[in-house]
Protein backbone atom coordinates (compact mmCIF):
# COMPACT_ATOMS: atom_id res chain seq x y z
CA UNK A 1 0.00 0.00 0.00
CA UNK A 2 1.17 3.76 -1.12
CA UNK A 3 1.90 6.07 2.00
CA UNK A 4 -1.18 8.43 2.27
CA UNK A 5 0.90 11.53 2.82
CA UNK A 6 2.82 10.79 -0.91
CA UNK A 7 1.38 12.92 -4.28
CA UNK A 8 -0.74 10.69 -5.56
CA UNK A 9 -2.59 9.99 -2.04
CA UNK A 10 -3.41 14.04 -1.71
CA UNK A 11 -4.07 14.02 -5.57
CA UNK A 12 -6.97 11.75 -4.79
CA UNK A 13 -7.86 13.67 -1.31
CA UNK A 14 -8.49 17.13 -3.87
CA UNK A 15 -10.01 15.14 -6.51
CA UNK A 16 -12.04 13.56 -4.23
CA UNK A 17 -13.03 16.91 -2.05
CA UNK A 18 -13.74 18.47 -5.41
CA UNK A 19 -16.40 15.88 -7.21
CA UNK A 20 -17.88 16.37 -3.22
CA UNK A 21 -18.77 19.40 -3.66
CA UNK A 22 -20.03 19.36 -6.62
CA UNK A 23 -22.42 16.66 -5.71
CA UNK A 24 -23.12 18.35 -2.29
CA UNK A 25 -23.59 22.01 -3.61
CA UNK A 26 -26.30 20.60 -5.85
CA UNK A 27 -29.70 19.89 -4.71
CA UNK A 28 -30.73 16.11 -5.48
CA UNK A 29 -27.16 14.82 -6.15
CA UNK A 30 -26.29 14.30 -2.37
CA UNK A 31 -22.80 12.96 -0.87
CA UNK A 32 -24.19 9.53 -0.28
CA UNK A 33 -25.07 9.33 -4.52
CA UNK A 34 -21.45 10.52 -5.20
CA UNK A 35 -19.68 7.87 -2.91
CA UNK A 36 -22.14 5.05 -4.57
CA UNK A 37 -20.90 6.34 -7.80
CA UNK A 38 -17.07 5.73 -7.15
CA UNK A 39 -17.49 2.58 -5.57
CA UNK A 40 -17.03 0.90 -8.87
CA UNK A 41 -13.56 2.92 -9.60
CA UNK A 42 -12.48 2.32 -6.21
CA UNK A 43 -12.73 -1.64 -7.17
CA UNK A 44 -9.41 -0.30 -9.06
CA UNK A 45 -7.67 1.57 -6.64
CA UNK A 46 -4.92 0.63 -3.77
CA UNK A 47 -6.70 1.24 -0.42
CA UNK A 48 -4.04 4.60 -0.01
CA UNK A 49 -5.94 5.91 -2.79
CA UNK A 50 -9.45 5.16 -2.03
CA UNK A 51 -9.80 6.29 1.62
CA UNK A 52 -8.77 9.78 1.21
CA UNK A 53 -10.63 10.17 -1.93
CA UNK A 54 -14.06 8.88 0.72
CA UNK A 55 -12.38 11.33 2.98
CA UNK A 56 -12.85 14.30 1.11
CA UNK A 57 -16.01 13.44 -0.95
CA UNK A 58 -18.00 13.10 2.47
CA UNK A 59 -16.38 16.17 4.07
CA UNK A 60 -16.74 18.50 1.18
CA UNK A 61 -20.13 17.41 0.00
CA UNK A 62 -21.84 18.27 3.46
CA UNK A 63 -20.25 21.32 4.04
CA UNK A 64 -21.07 22.33 0.10
CA UNK A 65 -24.93 21.44 0.72
CA UNK A 66 -24.70 25.26 2.27
CA UNK A 67 -23.69 26.73 -1.42
CA UNK A 68 -27.36 26.46 -2.59
CA UNK A 69 -28.86 27.83 0.61
CA UNK A 70 -26.42 30.97 0.34
CA UNK A 71 -27.04 31.71 -3.51
CA UNK A 72 -30.81 30.59 -4.77
CA UNK A 73 -32.20 29.09 -0.91
CA UNK A 74 -31.99 26.20 -1.67
CA UNK A 75 -30.19 23.60 0.27
CA UNK A 76 -28.29 20.79 -1.51
CA UNK A 77 -28.34 18.69 1.67
CA UNK A 78 -30.52 17.86 4.73
CA UNK A 79 -28.17 18.59 6.91
CA UNK A 80 -28.49 22.14 5.52
CA UNK A 81 -32.09 22.44 5.44
CA UNK A 82 -31.58 22.80 9.18
CA UNK A 83 -30.36 26.76 9.07
CA UNK A 84 -31.53 26.99 5.46
CA UNK A 85 -33.12 30.26 5.95
CA UNK A 86 -31.07 31.94 8.03
CA UNK A 87 -28.09 31.14 5.74
CA UNK A 88 -30.00 32.73 2.93
CA UNK A 89 -30.56 36.50 4.74
CA UNK A 90 -26.94 36.01 5.98
CA UNK A 91 -25.25 35.42 2.41
CA UNK A 92 -27.80 38.87 0.78
CA UNK A 93 -25.74 40.75 3.64
CA UNK A 94 -22.52 39.85 2.30
CA UNK A 95 -21.54 36.21 0.36
CA UNK A 96 -18.32 35.79 1.39
CA UNK A 97 -19.38 36.41 5.44
CA UNK A 98 -22.24 33.57 4.89
CA UNK A 99 -19.78 31.61 2.84
CA UNK A 100 -17.02 32.09 5.86
CA UNK A 101 -19.63 30.93 8.56
CA UNK A 102 -20.39 27.59 6.16
CA UNK A 103 -16.73 26.97 6.34
CA UNK A 104 -15.00 27.76 8.88
CA UNK A 105 -17.02 26.50 11.96
CA UNK A 106 -17.67 23.13 9.97
CA UNK A 107 -13.24 23.15 9.78
CA UNK A 108 -13.79 23.69 13.08
CA UNK A 109 -16.55 20.86 14.28
CA UNK A 110 -14.55 18.02 12.47
CA UNK A 111 -11.40 19.11 13.70
CA UNK A 112 -12.90 18.54 17.36
CA UNK A 113 -14.64 15.31 15.76
CA UNK A 114 -11.19 14.21 14.92
CA UNK A 115 -9.98 15.03 17.52
CA UNK A 116 -12.29 12.73 19.80
CA UNK A 117 -11.83 10.22 16.98
CA UNK A 118 -8.05 9.97 17.94
CA UNK A 119 -8.38 10.15 21.42
CA UNK A 120 -10.64 7.51 22.30
CA UNK A 121 -12.46 6.09 19.45
CA UNK A 122 -12.82 2.32 21.40
CA UNK A 123 -14.28 3.69 24.12
CA UNK A 124 -16.99 5.56 22.79
CA UNK A 125 -17.76 3.06 20.38
CA UNK A 126 -18.46 0.60 23.66
CA UNK A 127 -20.84 3.63 24.98
CA UNK A 128 -22.11 3.82 21.35
CA UNK A 129 -23.50 0.52 22.14
CA UNK A 130 -25.29 0.78 25.15
CA UNK A 131 -28.01 2.68 22.63
CA UNK A 132 -30.71 0.07 22.11
CA UNK A 133 -34.27 1.20 20.98
CA UNK A 134 -35.49 3.19 23.33
CA UNK A 135 -32.29 5.66 23.50
CA UNK A 136 -32.86 5.97 19.75
CA UNK A 137 -36.63 6.39 21.11
CA UNK A 138 -35.85 9.47 23.36
CA UNK A 139 -33.48 10.52 20.88
CA UNK A 140 -35.80 10.85 18.42
CA UNK A 141 -38.59 12.65 20.21
CA UNK A 142 -35.76 15.02 21.68
CA UNK A 143 -34.73 16.46 18.16
CA UNK A 144 -38.69 17.07 17.64
CA UNK A 145 -39.59 18.50 20.36
CA UNK A 146 -36.58 20.88 19.63
CA UNK A 147 -37.64 21.66 16.54
CA UNK A 148 -41.33 22.25 17.81
CA UNK A 149 -39.72 25.60 20.16
CA UNK A 150 -37.31 26.11 17.53
CA UNK A 151 -39.88 27.79 15.34
CA UNK A 152 -40.10 31.76 17.02
CA UNK A 153 -43.62 32.80 17.49
CA UNK A 154 -44.98 30.18 15.47
CA UNK A 155 -45.40 27.04 17.90
CA UNK A 156 -48.99 25.58 16.87
CA UNK A 157 -47.80 25.66 13.00
CA UNK A 158 -44.28 24.46 13.34
CA UNK A 159 -46.14 21.83 15.45
CA UNK A 160 -48.49 21.23 12.58
CA UNK A 161 -45.27 21.14 10.25
CA UNK A 162 -43.72 18.54 11.94
CA UNK A 163 -47.10 16.61 12.52
CA UNK A 164 -47.28 16.52 8.77
CA UNK A 165 -43.53 15.58 7.62
CA UNK A 166 -44.28 12.91 10.61
CA UNK A 167 -47.40 11.97 8.41
CA UNK A 168 -45.47 12.15 5.09
CA UNK A 169 -42.97 9.40 6.47
CA UNK A 170 -45.01 6.79 7.51
CA UNK A 171 -46.39 6.46 3.51
CA UNK A 172 -44.87 2.83 2.21
CA UNK A 173 -44.59 -0.18 4.13
CA UNK A 174 -45.30 -0.53 7.48
CA UNK A 175 -41.48 -1.54 8.46
CA UNK A 176 -42.51 -3.80 11.40
CA UNK A 177 -45.63 -5.37 10.18
CA UNK A 178 -45.39 -4.94 6.47
CA UNK A 179 -48.99 -3.36 5.63
CA UNK A 180 -48.72 -0.90 2.85
CA UNK A 181 -49.96 2.39 3.85
CA UNK A 182 -51.03 5.80 2.00
CA UNK A 183 -49.91 4.08 -1.01
CA UNK A 184 -53.37 4.41 -3.29
CA UNK A 185 -52.50 0.79 -5.08
CA UNK A 186 -49.44 3.17 -6.49
CA UNK A 187 -46.42 0.43 -6.56
CA UNK A 188 -43.65 3.43 -6.53
CA UNK A 189 -44.91 4.77 -3.07
CA UNK A 190 -44.45 1.32 -1.45
CA UNK A 191 -41.43 2.35 -0.38
CA UNK A 192 -42.36 5.62 0.86
CA UNK A 193 -41.42 8.51 -0.37
CA UNK A 194 -37.54 9.86 -0.72
CA UNK A 195 -36.96 12.70 1.85
CA UNK A 196 -34.70 14.38 -0.51
CA UNK A 197 -36.97 14.17 -3.04
CA UNK A 198 -39.30 16.15 -0.73
CA UNK A 199 -36.20 18.59 0.33
CA UNK A 200 -36.22 19.56 -3.60
CA UNK A 201 -39.81 20.26 -3.82
CA UNK A 202 -40.29 21.83 -0.62
CA UNK A 203 -37.20 24.39 -0.79
CA UNK A 204 -36.52 24.13 -4.36
CA UNK A 205 -39.83 23.82 -6.42
CA UNK A 206 -41.80 25.72 -3.34
CA UNK A 207 -39.18 28.93 -3.47
CA UNK A 208 -39.66 28.78 -7.44
CA UNK A 209 -43.48 29.32 -7.18
CA UNK A 210 -42.74 32.30 -4.43
CA UNK A 211 -40.59 34.16 -6.30
CA UNK A 212 -42.73 33.79 -9.41
CA UNK A 213 -45.63 34.77 -6.73
CA UNK A 214 -43.56 37.96 -5.55
CA UNK A 215 -43.13 38.84 -9.19
CA UNK A 216 -39.15 38.83 -8.30
CA UNK A 217 -38.51 37.08 -12.03
CA UNK A 218 -39.28 40.61 -13.24
CA UNK A 219 -35.63 41.67 -11.54
CA UNK A 220 -32.60 41.74 -13.40
CA UNK A 221 -30.41 40.09 -10.93
CA UNK A 222 -29.95 39.46 -7.13
CA UNK A 223 -27.01 41.40 -6.64
CA UNK A 224 -26.17 44.60 -8.65
CA UNK A 225 -22.55 45.02 -10.35
CA UNK A 226 -22.20 47.91 -7.60
CA UNK A 227 -22.98 45.51 -4.97
CA UNK A 228 -20.81 43.22 -6.30
CA UNK A 229 -18.33 45.00 -6.24
CA UNK A 230 -18.17 46.32 -3.08
CA UNK A 231 -18.79 42.59 -1.93
CA UNK A 232 -15.50 42.32 -3.74
CA UNK A 233 -13.46 44.56 -1.80
CA UNK A 234 -14.37 43.21 1.28
CA UNK A 235 -14.48 39.56 0.37
CA UNK A 236 -11.27 38.43 2.41
CA UNK A 237 -11.90 40.77 5.78
CA UNK A 238 -15.59 38.72 5.33
CA UNK A 239 -14.77 35.61 4.36
CA UNK A 240 -12.00 35.12 7.04
CA UNK A 241 -11.95 37.46 9.86
CA UNK A 242 -15.82 38.04 10.75
CA UNK A 243 -16.55 34.22 10.89
CA UNK A 244 -13.48 33.81 13.08
CA UNK A 245 -14.76 36.36 15.45
CA UNK A 246 -17.93 35.28 15.51
CA UNK A 247 -16.54 31.41 16.98
CA UNK A 248 -13.91 33.53 18.98
CA UNK A 249 -17.76 35.41 20.86
CA UNK A 250 -19.77 32.27 20.37
CA UNK A 251 -16.94 29.65 22.07
CA UNK A 252 -19.84 28.17 23.91
CA UNK A 253 -21.90 27.43 20.99
CA UNK A 254 -18.91 26.33 19.28
CA UNK A 255 -18.07 23.63 21.43
CA UNK A 256 -21.74 22.35 22.32
CA UNK A 257 -22.67 22.10 18.20
CA UNK A 258 -18.96 20.35 18.17
CA UNK A 259 -19.28 17.91 20.66
CA UNK A 260 -23.12 17.25 20.56
CA UNK A 261 -22.24 17.09 16.51
CA UNK A 262 -19.89 14.44 17.12
CA UNK A 263 -22.32 12.01 19.95
CA UNK A 264 -24.73 12.18 17.19
CA UNK A 265 -22.35 11.55 14.91
CA UNK A 266 -21.31 8.24 16.47
CA UNK A 267 -24.45 6.66 16.82
CA UNK A 268 -25.19 4.22 14.23
CA UNK A 269 -27.74 5.73 12.26
CA UNK A 270 -28.24 9.16 13.13
CA UNK A 271 -25.81 10.81 11.00
CA UNK A 272 -25.11 14.42 10.27
CA UNK A 273 -28.90 15.65 9.22
CA UNK A 274 -30.02 14.74 13.04
CA UNK A 275 -26.84 16.58 14.42
CA UNK A 276 -27.31 19.99 12.76
CA UNK A 277 -31.25 19.95 12.89
CA UNK A 278 -30.57 19.10 16.69
CA UNK A 279 -27.79 21.59 17.65
CA UNK A 280 -29.11 24.32 15.56
CA UNK A 281 -32.97 23.53 17.20
CA UNK A 282 -31.62 24.15 20.76
CA UNK A 283 -29.70 27.33 19.69
CA UNK A 284 -32.55 28.85 18.52
CA UNK A 285 -34.56 27.76 21.67
CA UNK A 286 -31.93 28.60 23.81
CA UNK A 287 -30.83 32.33 22.25
CA UNK A 288 -34.69 33.12 21.67
CA UNK A 289 -35.83 36.29 24.09
CA UNK A 290 -39.63 37.78 24.51
CA UNK A 291 -38.54 40.92 22.96
CA UNK A 292 -35.72 40.66 20.34
CA UNK A 293 -34.41 44.27 18.69
CA UNK A 294 -33.00 43.77 15.06
CA UNK A 295 -29.42 43.24 15.99
CA UNK A 296 -30.60 40.54 18.51
CA UNK A 297 -31.85 38.75 15.92
CA UNK A 298 -29.27 38.89 13.23
CA UNK A 299 -27.27 37.42 16.50
CA UNK A 300 -29.44 34.55 17.25
CA UNK A 301 -29.16 33.69 13.38
CA UNK A 302 -25.56 33.83 13.10
CA UNK A 303 -25.14 31.53 16.21
CA UNK A 304 -27.92 29.18 14.38
CA UNK A 305 -26.07 28.63 11.35
CA UNK A 306 -22.80 28.58 13.04
CA UNK A 307 -24.05 25.69 15.80
CA UNK A 308 -25.43 24.08 12.84
CA UNK A 309 -22.12 24.09 10.20
CA UNK A 310 -19.82 23.29 13.28
CA UNK A 311 -22.31 20.05 14.23
CA UNK A 312 -23.03 18.50 10.73
CA UNK A 313 -19.09 18.65 10.02
CA UNK A 314 -18.02 16.97 13.44
CA UNK A 315 -20.69 13.80 12.89
CA UNK A 316 -18.91 13.37 9.60
CA UNK A 317 -15.88 12.74 11.77
CA UNK A 318 -17.91 10.92 14.90
CA UNK A 319 -19.65 8.50 12.40
CA UNK A 320 -16.20 7.13 11.56
CA UNK A 321 -15.98 5.96 15.24
CA UNK A 322 -18.57 3.16 15.08
CA UNK A 323 -17.46 2.28 11.81
CA UNK A 324 -13.81 1.77 12.09
CA UNK A 325 -13.71 0.34 15.96
CA UNK A 326 -16.97 -1.95 15.81
CA UNK A 327 -17.95 -2.58 11.69
CA UNK A 328 -20.88 -0.75 12.61
CA UNK A 329 -21.95 2.33 10.27
CA UNK A 330 -22.93 5.66 11.85
CA UNK A 331 -24.70 7.18 8.59
CA UNK A 332 -24.91 6.08 4.76
CA UNK A 333 -22.27 7.39 4.35
CA UNK A 334 -19.61 4.88 6.41
CA UNK A 335 -22.46 2.08 5.34
CA UNK A 336 -20.71 3.03 2.09
CA UNK A 337 -17.18 3.51 3.53
CA UNK A 338 -17.07 -0.14 5.25
CA UNK A 339 -18.02 -1.68 1.96
CA UNK A 340 -14.87 0.69 0.64
CA UNK A 341 -12.60 -1.06 3.79
CA UNK A 342 -13.82 -4.59 2.42
CA UNK A 343 -13.60 -4.23 -1.04
CA UNK A 344 -9.88 -3.35 0.08
CA UNK A 345 -9.33 -6.39 2.32
CA UNK A 346 -9.03 -4.00 5.67
CA UNK A 347 -11.58 -5.93 8.51
CA UNK A 348 -13.06 -2.82 10.38
CA UNK A 349 -13.37 -3.52 14.32
CA UNK A 350 -10.88 -3.51 17.46
CA UNK A 351 -8.30 -5.40 15.33
CA UNK A 352 -7.87 -2.67 12.89
CA UNK A 353 -6.07 -0.09 15.55
CA UNK A 354 -3.57 -3.53 16.15
CA UNK A 355 -2.70 -4.31 13.09
CA UNK A 356 -3.45 -1.43 10.67
CA UNK A 357 -2.30 1.24 13.22
CA UNK A 358 -0.78 2.81 10.27
CA UNK A 359 -3.79 3.27 7.90
CA UNK A 360 -5.75 4.52 10.80
CA UNK A 361 -2.68 7.49 11.33
CA UNK A 362 -3.14 8.24 8.12
CA UNK A 363 -7.07 8.30 8.23
CA UNK A 364 -6.86 10.73 11.17
CA UNK A 365 -3.91 12.74 8.87
CA UNK A 366 -6.54 12.58 5.51
CA UNK A 367 -9.42 14.01 7.82
CA UNK A 368 -7.37 16.93 9.26
CA UNK A 369 -6.13 18.08 5.82
CA UNK A 370 -9.57 17.84 4.17
CA UNK A 371 -10.59 19.86 6.97
CA UNK A 372 -7.96 22.30 7.65
CA UNK A 373 -6.47 22.51 4.59
CA UNK A 374 -8.86 22.12 1.36
CA UNK A 375 -12.60 23.19 2.84
CA UNK A 376 -11.93 26.50 4.03
CA UNK A 377 -9.95 26.77 0.29
CA UNK A 378 -12.93 25.65 -1.71
CA UNK A 379 -15.37 27.75 0.67
CA UNK A 380 -13.15 30.90 -0.55
CA UNK A 381 -13.56 29.55 -4.02
CA UNK A 382 -17.19 29.23 -3.66
CA UNK A 383 -17.41 32.54 -2.28
CA UNK A 384 -16.10 34.14 -5.77
CA UNK A 385 -17.48 32.06 -7.65
CA UNK A 386 -21.54 32.14 -5.74
CA UNK A 387 -20.82 36.16 -6.75
CA UNK A 388 -21.42 35.60 -10.39
CA UNK A 389 -23.90 33.49 -9.88
CA UNK A 390 -25.62 36.20 -8.18
CA UNK A 391 -25.13 37.82 -11.30
CA UNK A 392 -27.02 36.56 -13.44
CA UNK A 393 -30.56 37.69 -14.51
CA UNK A 394 -33.03 35.93 -12.03
CA UNK A 395 -35.23 34.51 -14.47
CA UNK A 396 -32.52 32.51 -16.15
CA UNK A 397 -31.20 31.47 -12.98
CA UNK A 398 -34.88 30.09 -12.05
CA UNK A 399 -35.27 28.40 -15.02
CA UNK A 400 -31.75 26.59 -14.65
CA UNK A 401 -32.64 25.86 -11.20
CA UNK A 402 -35.73 24.18 -11.99
CA UNK A 403 -34.21 22.32 -15.27
CA UNK A 404 -31.61 21.10 -12.03
CA UNK A 405 -34.25 20.37 -9.54
CA UNK A 406 -35.81 17.76 -12.17
CA UNK A 407 -32.47 16.29 -12.75
CA UNK A 408 -31.60 15.96 -9.16
CA UNK A 409 -34.74 14.31 -8.39
CA UNK A 410 -34.80 11.99 -11.28
CA UNK A 411 -31.14 10.90 -10.53
CA UNK A 412 -31.93 9.83 -6.80
CA UNK A 413 -34.12 6.72 -7.84
CA UNK A 414 -33.77 7.11 -12.29
CA UNK A 415 -37.06 6.61 -11.26
CA UNK A 416 -39.88 9.78 -13.55
CA UNK A 417 -42.37 9.40 -11.14
CA UNK A 418 -40.04 11.25 -8.57
CA UNK A 419 -40.13 14.28 -10.77
CA UNK A 420 -43.87 14.19 -10.20
CA UNK A 421 -43.86 13.73 -6.02
CA UNK A 422 -41.34 16.70 -6.33
CA UNK A 423 -43.97 18.72 -8.23
CA UNK A 424 -46.30 17.95 -6.07
CA UNK A 425 -44.85 18.50 -2.81
CA UNK A 426 -43.65 21.49 -4.18
CA UNK A 427 -47.40 22.60 -5.09
CA UNK A 428 -48.00 21.59 -1.34
CA UNK A 429 -45.06 23.28 0.11
CA UNK A 430 -45.82 26.44 -1.33
CA UNK A 431 -49.30 26.53 -0.45
CA UNK A 432 -47.76 25.53 3.55
CA UNK A 433 -45.51 28.58 3.02
CA UNK A 434 -48.24 30.92 1.83
CA UNK A 435 -50.08 29.95 5.43
CA UNK A 436 -47.23 30.57 6.81
CA UNK A 437 -45.97 26.76 8.02
CA UNK A 438 -42.82 26.61 8.46
CA UNK A 439 -41.21 23.91 5.94
CA UNK A 440 -38.28 23.34 7.76
CA UNK A 441 -40.33 21.38 10.09
CA UNK A 442 -41.72 19.25 7.65
CA UNK A 443 -38.39 17.56 6.55
CA UNK A 444 -37.24 17.36 10.15
CA UNK A 445 -40.88 15.40 10.44
CA UNK A 446 -39.14 13.58 7.06
CA UNK A 447 -36.29 12.46 8.70
CA UNK A 448 -36.80 11.68 11.99
CA UNK A 449 -40.31 10.17 11.56
CA UNK A 450 -38.88 6.82 10.34
CA UNK A 451 -36.15 6.78 13.50
CA UNK A 452 -39.19 7.58 15.62
CA UNK A 453 -41.51 4.81 14.69
CA UNK A 454 -39.27 1.86 14.10
CA UNK A 455 -37.46 2.15 17.21
CA UNK A 456 -40.32 2.84 18.95
CA UNK A 457 -42.00 -0.45 17.38
CA UNK A 458 -39.12 -2.45 18.01
CA UNK A 459 -38.99 -1.48 21.60
CA UNK A 460 -42.66 -2.09 22.90
CA UNK A 461 -42.40 -5.43 20.08
CA UNK A 462 -39.19 -6.54 22.59
CA UNK A 463 -41.18 -5.77 26.05
CA UNK A 464 -44.47 -6.87 24.62
CA UNK A 465 -46.21 -3.35 25.40
CA UNK A 466 -44.67 -2.91 28.45
CA UNK A 467 -44.05 1.09 28.10
CA UNK A 468 -42.34 1.44 31.69
CA UNK A 469 -39.61 -0.19 30.09
CA UNK A 470 -38.96 3.23 28.21
CA UNK A 471 -37.67 4.54 31.34
CA UNK A 472 -35.88 1.88 33.01
CA UNK A 473 -32.70 2.59 31.59
CA UNK A 474 -29.93 5.08 32.68
CA UNK A 475 -29.17 6.78 29.32
CA UNK A 476 -32.95 6.35 28.30
CA UNK A 477 -33.39 8.84 31.39
CA UNK A 478 -30.89 11.15 30.65
CA UNK A 479 -32.49 11.55 26.83
CA UNK A 480 -35.87 12.04 28.33
CA UNK A 481 -34.91 14.45 31.05
CA UNK A 482 -32.53 16.74 28.38
CA UNK A 483 -36.52 16.23 26.47
CA UNK A 484 -38.21 17.67 29.88
CA UNK A 485 -35.87 20.67 30.10
CA UNK A 486 -36.19 21.54 26.58
CA UNK A 487 -40.30 21.67 26.67
CA UNK A 488 -40.12 23.67 29.87
CA UNK A 489 -37.45 26.15 28.98
CA UNK A 490 -39.53 26.22 25.55
CA UNK A 491 -42.71 27.01 27.06
CA UNK A 492 -41.16 29.49 29.03
CA UNK A 493 -39.88 31.39 26.49
CA UNK A 494 -43.18 31.12 24.42
CA UNK A 495 -45.13 32.78 27.24
CA UNK A 496 -42.70 35.11 27.52
CA UNK A 497 -43.28 36.10 23.98
CA UNK A 498 -46.58 36.20 24.15
CA UNK A 499 -46.82 38.48 26.77
CA UNK A 500 -44.43 40.68 24.89
CA UNK A 501 -46.27 40.55 21.38
CA UNK A 502 -49.26 41.79 23.07
CA UNK A 503 -47.47 45.51 24.32
CA UNK A 504 -44.95 45.83 21.22
CA UNK A 505 -44.78 43.44 18.07
CA UNK A 506 -41.01 41.73 17.78
CA UNK A 507 -38.75 42.75 14.79
CA UNK A 508 -39.41 40.87 11.38
CA UNK A 509 -36.73 38.86 9.88
CA UNK A 510 -37.49 39.22 6.74
CA UNK A 511 -37.00 43.40 6.88
CA UNK A 512 -33.62 42.45 8.43
CA UNK A 513 -31.89 41.83 4.88
CA UNK A 514 -30.93 44.95 4.71
CA UNK A 515 -29.23 45.66 8.08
Amino acid sequence: MNNLLSWESFAALVLGSLFGAVFGSIPGLTATLALSLFVPLALFLDPSLVLPAVIGISTAAIFAGDIGSITVKIPGTAASAAYSDEINRMGKGSIAFAMGVATLPSAVGAMVGVLILMAGAGVLAQFAKQFSSFEYFWLAVLGLVAGIFATQGKLIKGALSLGIGVLISTIGLDPTLGFARFSFGNPNLLSGLNYVVALIGLFGIAELLEQAYKGVLKTEAVVTTTELRAQRRNLQHDYWVRPTRLMLREKGAMTRASLVGTAVGFLPGAGSDLAAWLSSSLERVRSRKAHMTPAEVVRQEEVVVLAGTASNNAAVAGAWIPAMALGIPGDTLTAIVLGVFLIAGITPGPQLFTENRGLVNQIYLAFAVSSVVLMPIMGLLAAYGAGHITRIPFKLLMGFILGLTVVGAYAINNNPFDIFAMLIIGLFGFALKRGGFPLAQVVLGLVLGPLLEQNFMVSVIKVQWDLASFFNRPVALVLMVATVLVIAFGVRMQRAYTRDLEGQRPADPEKLEAV
